[in-house]
């Protein structure tokens, strides 16, 4: 004759294996959930950086456009940041001159296309912003 503990023994290891089982689940899902979290905040920050080199990009773009009076000197220029937190990062710039004529007055218009970026695509460390602004050189009457 079997005694009642005899028919269950094999019913505490099946609960045993099923709880490792699931907190092994369980951590390895935290784990994948934790490097997602720092991969997503070093893609935020790149992007930041990289709206930053585009910014810095048109600012200069706007200022020779304005001052040279032309896109002569802006248009397919390169700027390479090499110091503090925009190291690495390219600026392209693109320019496109109007000139307007309102009698008695002439004055330009200008399209100014920035894209900044560091890496390649498809990099970890791939990151890239485009600014578009119009600037005129035309002053109030």
């Amino acid at each position: 004759m079997t005694t009642g503990m005899n028919k269950q023994g094999g019913f505490s290891a099946i609960i045993a294996v099923v709880l490792i089982v699931l907190f092994s689940l369980i951590g390895a899902y935290m784990a994948t959930l934790s490097s997602v979290s720092a991969v997503t905040t070093a893609s935020s920050g790149a992007a930041i950086q990289a709206w930053f080199a585009a910014t810095s990009g048109m600012q200069w773009a706007v200022h020779r456009a304005l001052n040279l009076v032309s896109c002569g000197g802006v248009d397919g220029q390169t700027i390479n940041f090499t110091g503090g937190g925009l190291s690495g990062f390219q600026a392209q710039i693109g320019c496109v001159a109007t000139s307007v004529t309102e009698a008695p007055v002439t004055y330009n218009i200008y399209n100014i296309s920035v894209s900044a970026s560091r890496g390649s695509v498809g990099d970890a460390g791939y990151a890239s912003r485009t600014i578009v602004a119009t600037a005129t050189d035309r002053t109030a009457p």
